[in-house]
């Protein structure tokens, strides 16, 4: 994997860098670090630069603990988790709001945040990118295509936050340079398409220079695949929004479907159970397109810091205890997240991937009581816990101080969402064979992912498909994934497969009182612009808010 503890400790001396470069002039003290002027003086010290970009990563998938998010669990995950109809919360705490939509406004702390950290992985993008273009930077490096595979990387990384921002907040600025001043810093928010544009420019320039795989230790750093893998996905989301913003949707399924194509036999869902992408001994396999590569120190990882701080502490680990009551989830105060009654019902028992998603909570492996908070009963989703991090040996991987951070990544994209995206484009391109195909890989795969490898009947290929088996397909093999649910919901509406503004709290298996669901479709399809970053940037604050936010 990817040896984020080995970069790190570089993290103050790239964000020295950032700082310094732009206010040295004025100081007169001695230097502690390292400028960007003559930091770069080989090709290790690129990587290290370039591994700063995949590190901040963490500071979306960590505990996120520390002050500067005031709301009771504060792990940021609920804001992208709990939308849809497949997961929900066990009825207490903070994050009950976003299940039921009442808690988004442009004052939430937890949307601040994540618009936040998002910018902040732009800017180590930018960074690098600027670095990569300078002569006395290209002329350390040795290796043949080296450059253009971290150039490939800087954009890969970049677009994937576009596509975020387009997806969720649907206008931001569009931050395509190195910021070097004040003035510079305040942008347009973006119009239409332009966010997600340019997401798939950088990825399509990506994809010619990402190398095809990487070896060793460089394992889990993004390659071909994965910008032809993300591709997929930005073309697919941008033909289902053809009709709002004046797309071409035919066009764009074609460009999906060209992209999938380009996706070589390196990566493939053949052999890897299903399992097997939920489980640290596992990760980087062939299925997987990109993932968070987590860790956490030898001898301390803090949930409570950020992790740009250097030495053994900060938090470089991923969060999952808000599928369960450990303390570090705040207990129920936090609110636990669990699966719906309508994601359990989707199941037939016999699908193997029943077991890998889901399980009651007293069956639930805790490795003889190491993992203590683990396998006993509790009354939250009808005894039903959600499992897919969490189960057994592929969730024994915690700090030994706190036993918060997990060092098990989470697994952003992987090729069977791929191949259910090529699908949904197959079909609508007039190719329901190949449509049928990816479907049916799928469920195959699901198949074979039994304990003892033997094959069940279930589930069965299909002799034909239709739009509303590739949702439902959907559902099954990616619940509880990245934001997956919530953001094929609104994409099928705009698409107008499915009608959000007729679905009530059931349809969303919200299971409390339906007088405190809040959805509008006319609001709640997108996030809130926080207003400290309207505040800030007077071009936001002159276009105003998301509908229904101002």
């Amino acid at each position: 994997m990817l040896n984020i503890n080995r970069i790190k400790i570089w993290f103050i001396v790239i964000l020295g860098m950032l700082a310094l470069g732009s206010c040295k002039k004025f100081l007169d003290v001695p230097l502690t670090t390292e400028l960007e002027t003559n930091y770069f003086i080989d090709e290790n010290r690129v990587q290290r630069g370039v591994g700063s970009i995949y590190a901040s990563i963490s500071n979306i998938y960590g505990a996120n603990l520390g002050s500067q998010i005031s709301q009771n669990g504060v792990t940021i995950h609920p804001l992208w988790l709990l939308q849809g109809d497949d997961l929900t919360t066990s009825g207490s705490g903070s994050n009950t709001e976003y299940e039921a939509f009442s808690g988004f406004s442009p004052s939430d702390a937890r949307v601040a945040a994540l618009w936040q950290k998002f910018y902040f992985l732009i800017a180590r993008a930018n960074f690098i990118l600027d670095k990569l273009d300078d002569p006395e930077v290209s002329k350390v490096f040795k290796t043949p295509g080296l450059k253009d595979n971290n150039k490939g990387e800087a954009l890969f990384l970049r677009a994937w936050i576009n596509y975020k921002l387009w997806d969720m907040f649907r206008k931001a600025p569009l931050q395509s340079e190195r910021i070097n001043s004040i003035e510079e810093s305040v942008i347009k928010p973006s119009k239409g398409f332009e966010l997600l544009d340019a997401a798939i420019a950088d990825l399509e320039e990506a994809a010619l220079l990402l190398p095809e795989s990487w070896e060793g230790m460089n394992k889990g750093r993004v390659f071909k695949n994965s910008a032809n893998g993300l591709l997929v996905k930005c073309y697919v989301l941008r033909a289902c929004y053809a009709s709002a913003y004046g797309g071409n949707q035919a066009q764009d399924y074609a460009k999906a479907i060209s992209a999938f194509e380009k996706i070589s036999g390196i990566s493939a869902i053949e052999g890897v159970p299903y399992g097997d992408n939920f489980d640290y001994r596992t990760e980087n396999n062939i299925e997987s397109l990109f993932e968070y590569q987590a860790s956490h120190g030898t001898i301390s990882d803090n949930p409570w810091l950020d992790n740009d701080i250097g030495s053994p502490v900060g938090s470089f680990g991923a969060m999952y205890h808000y599928f369960d009551s450990h303390w570090g989830n705040y207990g129920s105060g936090g609110g636990s997240i669990g699966p719906t009654a309508k994601l359990r019902a989707m199941f037939d028992p016999l699908d193997p991937r029943v077991n890998e998603t889901f399980k009651l909570a007293q069956n639930v492996d805790n490795v003889g009581g190491k993992l203590w908070w683990l396998g006993t009963e509790w009354s939250y989703f009808d005894g039903y816990q959600f499992v897919k991090y969490i189960n057994g040996e592929r969730g024994d991987r915690y700090d030994v101080d706190f036993q918060i951070m997990s060092s098990n990544n989470p697994r952003i994209l992987r090729l069977a969402d791929v191949k259910l995206l090529a699908a949904e484009a197959y079909l609508k391109t007039g190719d329901p064979v190949n449509a049928l195909k990816q479907v049916n890989d799928v469920r195959k795969r699901a198949r074979l992912s039994t304990p003892n490898g033997v094959e069940s009947a279930v589930p069965a290929d299909y002799s034909s498909v239709e739009m509303q088996q590739i949702m439902d397909e959907r559902l099954l093999e990616l619940a509880g994934e990245e934001n997956t649910r919530w953001s094929d919901l609104r994409r099928w509406h705009a698409a107008g497969y499915i009608n959000l503004g007729s679905w009530t709290a059931a349809d969303f298996s919200y299971p409390y009182n339906p007088n405190l669901f809040t959805f509008d479709v006319k609001k709640h399809l997108l996030f809130p612009i926080p207003s400290t970053e309207m505040t800030k940037n007077p071009l936001l604050m002159a276009d105003g808010n998301n509908p229904g936010y101002n």
